[in-house]
């Protein structure tokens, strides 16, 4: 058997998006920070997103049936720890796209509506498979990632190398 640390460890290095998926049950909103997201297929359009059997926003979506994934964008660690931290009202402040019945966060760079297709036992988690009602992303925008425990970006390579080459000048 795998010690957990290790995997813990090793899992880390794998770099992943970082995602809050929301639903709503009987007019309550419930959401969590995600990185267990993953396209699953295109015809019929899936995706899945693995859950924590113990968490609120499981139970709420068992019921409802429908979720939404909302993609983070640079600059939203703040949004990612909002929803990965318990509390009364995870949503308060938090700007939402009045367009939808599902809290869609208004400044996510991509999201995707689902209706429950499948779900799975995963362990500890659940495997939540949602055929994808609608989707919509921002032209443009820069997805915040998550890699050893922190939040990340991507870098444009020419702006990369364009500070690595100045910083070479300035030691000559």
């Amino acid at each position: 058997m795998t010690d957990t640390d290790a995997y813990r460890r090793a899992i880390a290095n794998f770099t992943t998006g970082v995602t809050v998926v929301t639903t709503e049950i009987h007019g309550v909103w419930a959401g969590m920070t995600a990185s267990a997201v993953a396209s699953v297929s295109l015809d019929p359009t899936l995706l899945l997103v693995c859950i924590s059997n113990r968490l609120p926003t499981h139970r709420a979506l068992e019921q409802g049936r429908r979720f939404a994934v909302n993609v983070l964008g640079e600059g939203q660690e703040a949004i990612a720890r909002r929803f990965a931290t318990p509390a009364d009202d995870k949503f308060e402040g938090v700007r939402l796209d009045p367009a939808h019945d599902l809290p869609v966060l208004a400044d996510a760079v991509a999201w995707f509506i689902c209706d429950l297709h499948e779900r799975f036992p995963g362990g500890d988690h659940s495997i939540f498979i949602g055929e994808v009602k609608e989707c919509d992303a921002k032209a443009g925008a820069k997805p915040l990632v998550y890699f050893r425990s922190e939040f990340g970006k991507i870098e444009d390579p020419d702006a990369y190398m364009a500070r690595d080459l100045a910083a070479w000048d300035m030691t000559l």
